[in-house]
């Protein structure tokens, strides 16, 4: 059924993409005309930010990304292939290493400074588990502005202003974003925004303050100090334990947070336990990873099939294992030995201590454990508004610093003057930059910052967002045609009309990117029901009213109008006045 369609189907059924492989998807006519129009308007307010269109390779090669330390963590997610001679390359999922270099090679002055250079590409990454369809790809197209500066205060300014350009893309769009502070993960950097699209099946969540500012997310969302803790309110007397394990299995983390029950006591009746908060972890403990699905069962596994490794002649290069015990603020050492835990993982903790031996530390710090909820107190004002929603993420801008000038050793001549400074609260706040000197004299490395746009994620998560029962309602902007015309077989010929008093330009018109619906082995009815599935902004139809009293019915979903019936003569008009809405 349509209603509960989800939002790949409806892109295949309409026209739009066709999957070729688990990942990769060919696009189609109606699909390509709208990342053709999302690239114009990216054009646009890229040209009048004052940067350059560039288009670099798709690959790169294993010797750079080893440079600037980014090989190892990223390796799993590579696509990566050898040539004849047996030389090794990779399809680039970023670029920054790239562009980089190129700069190295051509800028040498300070006096060619700013420099902002963009690309519109196609990026790859080996992605586990593709899913749903545009969000979640192993090839997808990427907007990415790379700036280069002077000095850590221009980078700031040169932030801010592409933070603006930013806002006015988004605001053309016509549809609701948010934005938040963000971890700038692999990428690197002290700052970085996060661009969302609100919507139920996004995979970020999203912290907002409704009597501040404050917005966030939630990898990045940090509650009181323990000093601010207020004492539990109920008598938890259940417990159970996370587990969290390193990227190379030898630290095994375990939280303990109250469980559920059927009676607390003490506890209000909606009072719920809480959910850990494995990004606090992974702050506390950043070796975590977070993508392993069975931690415990996994280091376990792990560390029987190495038994040699535990031995005292470990090295570095093989770690001994380890556990970590945490306490949530709500639980004592003293009552978890007390109480039950409701993991049922008793067996596999014995082989835990057998493992680890001796190798174990315990953290009795007071801490809150707990992820954010709705009504919680807001970090930065006090106030108890905290709002979670769901997001989608559409546009992420860090600032770089010399996070990869310095290790490629990109480097620019700089003024008798010059002097390398640290500075603090970059780009409005949050950033802590330190400008260090290269070892020869004159000389800086560049002060760098990227921003991306996810151009066919975009595409899925308007898609997505703005459907209904119908079909897709695609924003003016970015939709595949403006206005679809739609006629009966005895109307073909002032169907013809209306497309060229709306497509053709004219006094006071800015003609509308119009399609004429000619398909000549459909009927009416079936044409209509397509151009719902479709979405056109405006469908103009030309039916039985129009032949007998020469009206038009115009429907325009995103305002709730349906088959308005309209005269030729006010045609332009009656759509003109509501362009800008849609």
């Amino acid at each position: 059924m349509i209603d509960v369609e989800d939002t790949p189907s409806r892109l295949i059924r309409g026209g739009f993409v066709r999957q070729a492989h688990a990942g990769f998807f060919h696009l189609l006519p109606l699909g390509l005309r709208i990342q053709e129009k999302l690239e114009k308007l990216i054009d646009r307010h890229m040209t009048i930010l004052g940067a350059s269109k560039v288009s670099l390779s798709s690959i790169s090669a294993p010797a750079l990304w080893k440079r600037s330390s980014r090989y190892n963590d990223a390796n799993p997610e590579l696509f990566q292939l050898r040539d004849r001679k047996g030389a090794r390359y990779l399809l680039s999922p970023t670029h920054e290493e790239e562009i980089t270099t190129l700069v190295e090679n051509v800028v040498t002055s300070y006096k060619q400074l700013p420099l902002l250079l963009y690309q519109i590409s196609r990026k790859y990454r080996d992605e586990p588990r593709p899913r749903q369809g545009l969000l979640r790809t192993r090839e997808f197209l990427m907007k990415d502005l790379y700036t280069f500066d002077a000095t850590p205060q221009d980078a700031g300014e040169t932030y801010n202003k592409a933070h603006i350009a930013y806002k006015n893309f988004f605001d053309e769009l016509q549809i609701p974003y948010l934005v938040a502070k963000a971890d700038s993960g692999a990428i690197g950097g002290d700052l970085s925004h996060e661009y969302h699209f609100p919507t139920m099946s996004g995979e970020d969540t999203i912290l907002s303050c409704g009597s501040c500012s404050y917005a966030v997310n939630e990898e990045l969302a940090r509650k009181s100090a323990s000093a601010d803790l207020e004492r539990p309110t109920a008598d938890w007397t259940s417990y159970k334990s996370w587990f969290g394990l390193s990227k190379d299995r030898s630290h095994l983390v375990e939280a303990i947070l109250p469980q559920d029950t059927e009676v607390c006591k003490g506890a209000p009746p909606q009072q719920k336990a809480p959910e850990v908060n494995p990004y606090l972890l992974r702050t506390l403990y950043p070796e975590l990873d977070l993508g392993i699905e069975d931690p415990l069962r996994t280091f376990t596994e792990y560390w029987t099939a190495h038994q040699s490794l535990t031995t005292s002649q470990a090295t570095d290069s093989a770690p001994i294992p380890q556990l970590t015990r945490i306490y949530d603020y709500r639980v004592s050492q003293a009552s978890v030995d007390a109480g039950s835990f409701g993991n049922n993982e008793n067996a596999v903790m014995q082989r835990v201590s057998e493992i680890v031996g001796s190798r174990r530390s315990i953290s009795q710090t007071s801490i809150d454990l707990a992820r954010f909820k709705d009504g919680d107190k807001c970090p930065e004002c006090g106030h108890y508004s905290i709002k979670m929603q769901q997001a989608i993420e559409l546009g992420h801008t860090f600032y770089l610093g010399d996070r990869y000038s310095k290790p490629l050793n990109a480097t620019f001549t700089t003024p008798p003057s010059f002097q390398h400074v640290d500075v603090t609260a970059v780009a409005g706040g949050g950033g802590k930059q330190t400008q260090s000197a290269p070892t020869r004299k004159n000389q800086a490395y560049f002060q760098m910052g990227c921003h991306g746009i996810g151009i066919s994620r975009m595409i899925a998560a308007v898609a997505d967002s703005l459907a209904d029962k119908q079909g897709l309602r695609w924003p003016r902007v970015m939709a595949p045609f403006e206005a679809a015309i739609l006629a009966t077989d005895e109307n073909k010929g002032a169907a013809e009309e209306v497309w060229d008093l709306l497509a053709r330009p004219a006094d006071g018109w800015h003609p509308l990117d119009a399609v004429l619906d000619d398909r000549e082995d459909k009927g009416l009815g079936w044409k209509l029901k397509d151009a719902d599935l479709i979405g056109f902004p405006i469908v103009i139809v030309l039916g039985l009213r129009f032949s007998r009293q020469a009206l038009c019915e115009v429907s325009i979903p995103r305002l709730g109008i349906a088959l308005e019936k309209v005269s030729m003569d006010d045609l332009r008009h009656y759509i003109g006045s509501r362009l800008d809405k849609i």
